[in-house]
C-alpha cells in the first residue's frame, strides 16, 4: 500500500534559541491528515532517516525566509504546520527546469551571514543555512558505502527543486552553507551541463581562530581542523567548478569593488545602496550569535593561543602550503 502524505498542525517547537542542525523532532505535532493534492508554497526543512521522509514546513513568507539570518531557524520559529512527504513521493513540485543553486561554501565566522544579508538587499535570491544539506553531507551520510546514500541523496535534490520552486526567483538562487557542508562538496555538485557556479567565503586565519575560539570555544585541533577542511572543499571546488572565493577582509576594506566582482559573477547587478542597506543592522541580529548576547566562552584566550600554536607548526604548514589553492589565510 503506497505511503501517505501527511499534514500536522505545530503545536510547539523545540530549540528556538539553538543553532542545533534541523531535525525532526524540532516539533511537537498535533494530529495527521492525509493530503489529496500536492501542497503549495512548502518549505524543506530536514530529512528523516528514520522514517525516509522529507520534512517540510508551511505558513512562511517568502521574503522573510530570505532574509533571515538562518533558514533553519526561521522556519524552527515561524512555521504553524508540517507536511511529511514519503521519499518514494518525489518532489512536490511538478518544475522540470530547476535552475541549480549556487552554495556558498565558508569556514564560518567569516561574513557569509553578512554577504547573505547584501544579496538579499540586492534583491538576489539567497537562504542561509539550510539544513537537509548540512544532514546529508555529514561523514556517516555522504560515505560512498553507506547503502542509503543513494537514496536519499536523490531525496535531498528533490527537496532543492522545491526550494528554488517556493523561492519562486527567476534566476539560480544562491544558497549558503553551514561550514559542516565543506565534508563532502562533491555530493552538492548538480549535473548540469557544463561546470556549475560555487562560491567559497574565508577570512585570514588568526581574526577566524580568535572569533572561532571566543564564540564556540574550540579547542585548537578542532579549529584548525575545521579551517583545513574549508581549504580542502575550496582545493576541490577549483577542480570541478566554476568557483568564485570571497575574502572577508576585502568585504570590509573594500565592499564595492568586492560586489561587483560577485555581482559580475553571478551575472546579476549589486548596488552600493544595497551593501549600505545591509551594513546598517547586525547580520545576525535576533540569533544565538547576534551581537550583545554574550557568547564569549570562559577560557577561550588559552585556546586560541594553542591554535596559533599548531596552525604554524610544521605539519599544519606543510599540509596548507601542498595545497593547489591561492593562499587565502594570511
Amino acid at each position: 500500500m503506497p505511503r501517505r502524505l501527511l499534514q500536522l498542525p505545530i503545536v510547539a517547537a523545540r530549540r528556538t534559541d539553538r543553532i542545533s542542525i534541523a531535525a525532526p523532532d524540532d516539533f511537537t505535532c498535533g494530529r495527521a491528515q492525509s493530503l489529496q493534492a500536492r501542497p503549495v508554497g512548502a518549505f524543506p526543512y530536514c530529512l528523516d532517516f528514520v522514517r525516509a521522509r522529507a520534512i517540510y514546513v508551511q505558513d512562511l513568507d517568502v521574503g522573510e525566509v530570505q532574509a533571515a539570518p538562518f533558514y533553519y531557524l526561521h522556519l524552527r520559529r515561524r512555521a504553524r504546520s508540517l507536511v511529511s512527504v514519503p521519499l518514494e513521493f518525489g518532489p512536490l513540485s511538478d518544475s522540470a527546469n530547476m535552475k541549480a543553486p549556487i552554495f556558498l561554501y565558508s569556514p564560518g565566522r567569516c561574513g557569509s551571514t553578512l554577504l547573505s544579508r547584501i544579496l538579499f538587499e540586492a534583491r538576489i535570491a539567497c537562504v542561509s543555512e539550510v539544513d537537509f544539506y548540512t544532514q546529508m553531507t555529514t561523514p556517516f551520510w555522504s560515505d560512498p558505502h553507506n547503502p542509503l546514500r543513494k537514496l536519499f541523496c536523490r531525496a535531498m535534490w528533490n527537496m532543492t527543486r522545491d526550494l528554488v520552486a517556493t523561492l519562486g526567483t527567476s534566476h539560480a538562487p544562491i544558497v549558503k552553507l553551514r561550514a559542516e557542508s565543506c565534508y563532502a562538496p562533491e555530493l552538492l555538485l548538480p549535473n548540469t551541463d557544463g561546470r556549475p557556479r560555487t562560491l567559497v567565503m574565508f577570512r585570514r586565519f588568526e581574526s577566524w581562530a580568535r572569533s572561532t575560539c571566543r564564540t564556540f570555544g574550540a579547542n585548537a585541533g578542532k579549529a584548525v581542523e575545521k579551517y583545513m577542511l574549508a581549504l580542502k572543499c575550496y582545493e576541490f571546488l577549483q577542480a570541478h567548478s566554476d568557483c568564485h572565493v570571497v575574502r572577508y577582509e576585502d568585504l570590509l576594506s573594500n565592499p564595492q569593488e568586492t560586489c561587483t566582482a560577485l555581482g559580475c559573477f553571478l551575472g546579476l547587478p549589486i548596488g552600493g545602496e544595497a551593501i549600505v542597506r545591509a551594513g546598517e543592522r547586525d547580520a545576525q541580529e535576533g540569533t544565538p550569535l547576534g551581537r550583545g548576547v554574550g557568547r564569549q566562552r570562559a577560557g577561550w584566550e588559552a585556546k586560541f593561543d594553542a591554535t596559533m600554536r599548531l596552525w604554524h607548526s610544521q605539519r599544519v604548514v606543510h599540509a596548507r602550503d601542498s595545497l593547489g589553492i591561492q593562499n587565502v589565510w594570511a
